[in-house]
């Protein structure tokens, strides 16, 4: 079976007829009738993130997700979960550096109940005082807890110095000193300029009435109009490479190699996406076998990138004792240098869009994975189908990834450790000779 024939299946497969509604008020409503599906899976995609922070607000989307949860004219705290829990569904929220996503999961008998708490919360939320500062209390924990994993730090690190001066180089999160900062009064002035209609797209997928959804979210259309989410440039495509190394009392070290990627819309992704597979996706990828397989440095590596609309990270990550990081970063240097100077075979080519492919359609399974692509994607702007995704790796060849490889991973990383001591100095010159080791006869910028 051809390539292109592997993604005319897998598109049929993904299914469902995708519905879009614009109210007057500018609220978007996009859908997905997944047939046989039992479940409904709603999620109101809010276009603001901690990219759209001023310094000093630094913390205020995610202070806000947490107390929209606390209670409304209609609902105590408890009341709010219960409605949803009693019904055997799920109700939850997340930050981001792009946008804030309030969601849940029901049965599709439910599915205006859903909607109904949703909107309710999001319109209206008491945000009192004594709540605002019981969650402070929470959030300054739930900072405590996020220094306390390793892995987590060590990409606060790599967003610090990739995004050095931007936005996306702060921790959603926020620090103990802006959440320490933040009054009621800024938490609601934030809520009160970014929840309107126009900021928001409800994605839902499963078994759902698209017409219904529509009616019952009219009652948006009587909020009145936002002030837009507050616009960032776009952050230097600058490599700054070097070592930072944080100490921990962990018995390993967790490490990052960091490069900049690129943003969602960037068709160089498909390469890229490509690449990592063959380098670090999965027990079959060069970097598993040569670091994990045939010397037993450490228990996994891993290579990915992560995305924003217009910037991106790819990273390669392990962890291994300290007197061993050292010796894995010159092997996956090797390794770079490997893919730079030959490509990949076309035995990794297929095998890695094969990989893509069939990871790309178990990823959108489920209704409520096909909800948050749906509303991310709108949200975004990305008018792209799965099958669009598809097709854009299936077009890549073994040029396009050895181009991607020279301008990405030829480039001298930013290494972030995270851990007990290590040979910070050994670390310093692979990355001070890495152009002239991956890259003979290119001069190090």
């Amino acid at each position: 079976m051809t390539d292109t024939t592997h993604t005319r299946a897998a598109a049929a497969h993904l299914g469902g007829a995708v519905r879009r509604t614009e109210l007057g008020c500018g609220l978007r409503v996009v859908t997905e009738d997944v047939p046989g599906s039992h479940t409904f899976s709603v999620g109101f995609f809010v276009r603001v993130g901690s990219r759209h922070e001023t310094e000093h607000l630094h913390g205020a989307s995610h202070f806000l997700e947490h107390v929209l949860f606390k209670g409304t004219r209609r609902r105590a705290a408890e009341e709010i979960s219960a409605a949803i829990e009693q019904v055997g569904g799920d109700i939850n929220a997340y930050t981001a550096r792009e946008h804030t996503c309030f969601y849940a999961r029901v049965l599709a008998e439910d599915a205006e109940l859903a909607c109904e708490v949703l909107v309710d919360m999001l319109t209206g939320s008491l945000v009192r005082s004594e709540d605002v500062e019981a969650e402070r209390e929470v959030i300054l924990e739930e900072i405590a807890m996020h220094a306390d994993e390793p892995a987590e730090v060590a990409s606060d690190l790599v967003a610090a110095r990739l995004f050095d001066g931007h936005p996306l180089g702060r921790p959603v999160i926020g620090s103990p000193g802006s959440i320490r900062a933040l009054t009621r009064d800024q938490v609601v002035s934030f809520w009160r300029r970014h929840y309107r209609p126009s900021s928001l797209v409800v994605a839902a997928s499963g078994r759902v009435d698209h017409d219904a959804l529509v009616e019952w979210l009219r009652p948006l259309d009587e909020v009145s109009q936002p002030h837009r989410a507050r616009r960032t440039a776009a952050p230097p495509r600058a490599h700054r490479p070097g070592v930072s190394v944080l100490r921990r009392p962990t018995e390993q070290c967790t490490v990052s190699v960091a490069f900049p990627g690129f943003g969602v819309f960037d068709d160089r992704r498909y390469p890229l996406g490509v690449l990592g597979t063959v380098l670090g996706g999965g027990m079959s990828s060069r970097l598993f076998v040569e670091v994990r397989e045939r010397r037993g440095l450490t228990y996994a590596i891993d290579a990915g990138e992560l995305t924003y609309s217009d910037a991106g990270v790819f990273t390669i990550e392990f962890q291994s004792t300290p007197d061993r990081v050292d010796q894995i970063l010159s092997l996956v240097r090797d390794q770079l240098a490997e893919v730079v100077a030959h490509g990949v075979t076309d035995d990794e080519l297929a095998r890695a869009k094969g990989q893509l492919r069939g990871q790309t359609v178990l990823a959108y399974e489920s209704p409520a994975a096909r909800m948050s692509r749906l509303g991310g994607s709108e949200l975004s702007g990305d008018t792209r189908t799965l099958a669009d995704l598809l097709a854009g790796y299936d077009a890549v060849d073994g040029e396009d990834v050895r181009a991607v490889a020279r301008e990405v991973l030829a480039e001298p990383p930013f290494v972030a450790v995270v851990g007990p001591a290590v040979q910070r100095r050994r670390l310093e010159r692979l990355v001070q000779g890495w152009v002239q080791h991956v890259h003979p006869g290119k001069e190090q910028s």
